[in-house]
């Protein structure tokens, strides 16, 4: 049986500011060893901007200052109810005697070691990603246009590496120098299919003025033509599916060709479509955005 002794009548210790860095600073270290975070990795970490904000915490408790600085929010601890950080919740057995160094000292490991945890699974989370990086890297060097796209897609988003517009645009640019040839030999193909299944010559004429690579000025010259039926197509075979035929929609609302107008978040949507559709169509224009 626990005897619970109220605050006010416990014999209360003074803080002890030596003593409290020093605990820190062993307890701190530890938690680092423990977890692989070893100076050369936080050094490492602190150069990754998708690290960078997550090592900043960890560093602080490597020295006296950055303690400091972390004390002033880490909330003391409330000894009659035991003590809440977050999501976790410990308790504490009252003792006779309060000594306000060892708790203060408890909740800093308790708050640091969360930090030392998430910047440790991030970085296990960069790695992999890093991985994938370098995979598509290789298969980018094979030609697979699929990796080209997906790596500019990447640096445009920084979400699993340091967004670089620069190379965004290089991988985007060379997915289209690829689609030069192969692709545009299929899309020529489906150009042919589309112009007999629909009985429209105007689809097989847009799709090949983009291929000849004078897309955007045939369609400047062209506001007038009228693709009612060309466009109600080309929206049916979406429906069903088709990434070429996004394809086309989507220059077609990206330069603005016919009566149709520039429509550039139409034109982005159906370059989407193109690049997640059943055929593995990939939107080279979505570089241009």
């Amino acid at each position: 049986m626990t005897c619970f002794i109220p605050p006010e009548f416990r014999v209360k210790k003074e803080f002890d500011e030596e003593k409290f860095f020093e605990e820190c600073m062993r307890e701190f270290s530890n938690i680092r060893r423990d977890l692989q975070l070893d100076d050369e990795t936080l050094k490492k970490a602190q150069r990754n901007q998708l690290l960078e904000r997550y090592t900043k915490d960890v560093m602080k408790g490597c020295t006296v200052e950055g303690i400091k600085e972390m004390a002033k929010s880490v909330p003391d601890c409330d000894m009659n109810k035991g003590w809440c950080f977050g999501s976790s919740f410990i308790s504490f057995s009252p003792l006779p005697v309060f000594d306000p160094t060892e708790e203060k000292v408890r909740c800093m490991i308790i708050f640091y070691r969360e930090k030392c945890v998430l910047l440790r699974g991030r970085i296990e989370q960069v790695q992999g990603f890093e991985r994938i990086i370098c995979d598509k890297e290789k298969k980018v060097a094979d030609g697979d246009v699929a990796a080209m796209f997906f790596l500019g897609k990447a640096y445009e988003e920084g979400r699993i590496c340091v967004k670089d517009k620069e190379k965004s645009l290089a991988y985007y640019q060379q997915a289209k120098d690829t689609w030069a040839g192969y692709l545009s030999r299929r899309y020529e193909k489906w150009l042919d299919k589309a112009v007999q299944d629909s009985g429209l010559e105007m689809i097989g004429r847009i799709g090949r003025e983009y291929i000849a690579g004078n897309f955007a000025q045939t369609a400047k010259k062209n506001r007038d033509s009228k693709l009612k039926k060309e466009v109600k197509w080309l929206t049916k075979a979406i429906d069903d599916g088709d990434g070429w035929a996004a394809f086309t929609k989507g220059n077609i609302c990206f330069y603005g060709y016919g009566r149709w107008g520039t429509r550039k978040k139409e034109a982005y949507n159906n370059y989407l479509k193109a690049a997640k559709s059943k055929d593995s169509i990939y939107a080279m224009e979505l570089g241009e955005f």
